[in-house]
């Protein structure tokens, strides 16, 4: 069996794990109080992944000041995604069943950037990359439950609904394989520095869009708890999968 194909199988993990959120949405009418317990919970498992499988390599092993650099760049592509997706694709918030494309387009490119990771990731060896898919299948099933959610109440199609769903699937594998066929053969400073700028997009999504949409009808008292709960069972994760 290809490398190839095994990070095709460990990003399809990830891709079915996230695209269950959108059925469970569909059939369920979740609390936001739920909805926003998940998305702390996701949050946590992000940001582990960031501190325990991406940023340590890269700063060992890369130029510390390139490193340093990607990490803040990461975070003002995901500001300037987030503000041109605001400023020219989100309509009118009163308008009745108004879909938010910037909504959507955001959820699709921080997922698009997951399988990337995922990709860059099992460039340095498949267990790696199998432990991102992972973490990222805990931390985007809810983005997936949400999205849908959202269409649900904004008055979408079902069938548009759907779409919306398989193009999770295919931003997660067709990101990861990407990542892989393109990065595989480029030199180690160029993977770690891609790592950095992609550890600081997360981080950014963290505390920019997950937690302010967590909180949006105010933050739950359990909130705390349920993040260090992502964080450590990422950490967990981490540490046991070798």
């Amino acid at each position: 069996m290809s490398d190839f194909f095994l990070v095709l199988l460990i990003a399809s993990v990830a891709a079915i794990l996230t695209y269950l959120g959108a059925p469970a949405a569909e059939r369920f009418d979740v609390p936001h109080r739920v909805v926003s317990g998940a998305l702390q919970f996701a949050a946590g498992v992000i940001t582990a992944l960031v501190a325990f499988s991406l940023m340590p390599p890269a700063l060992y092993k890369g130029a510390t000041t390139w490193i340093v650099l990607a990490f803040f760049l990461g975070g003002v592509l995901f500001v300037a995604i987030e503000f041109i997706s605001q400023r020219f694709l989100r309509p009118d918030a009163e308008g009745v069943g108004a879909a938010s494309p910037g909504f959507y387009i955001g959820i699709l490119v921080d997922l698009l950037v997951d399988g990337v990771v995922i990709g860059i990731g099992a460039t340095l060896t498949l267990t790696t990359g199998l432990l991102l898919a992972l973490g990222m299948a805990i931390s985007t099933a809810p983005l997936a439950f949400v999205a849908t959610a959202t269409a649900r109440r904004q008055g979408i199609a079902e069938r548009q609904r759907k779409r919306i769903a398989q193009l999770f699937i295919v931003a997660i594998i067709g990101g990861a394989a990407l990542g892989y066929l393109v990065l595989r053969n480029q030199p180690l400073d160029v993977r770690l520095f891609l790592i950095a700028l992609a550890s600081g997009f997360l981080v950014t999504t963290v505390t920019q869009s997950m937690i302010p949409e967590a909180n949006r009808e105010g933050e739950p008292g359990f909130a705390g708890v349920l993040f260090m709960g992502g964080l450590s069972l990422y950490g967990l994760m981490a540490l046991t999968i070798k």
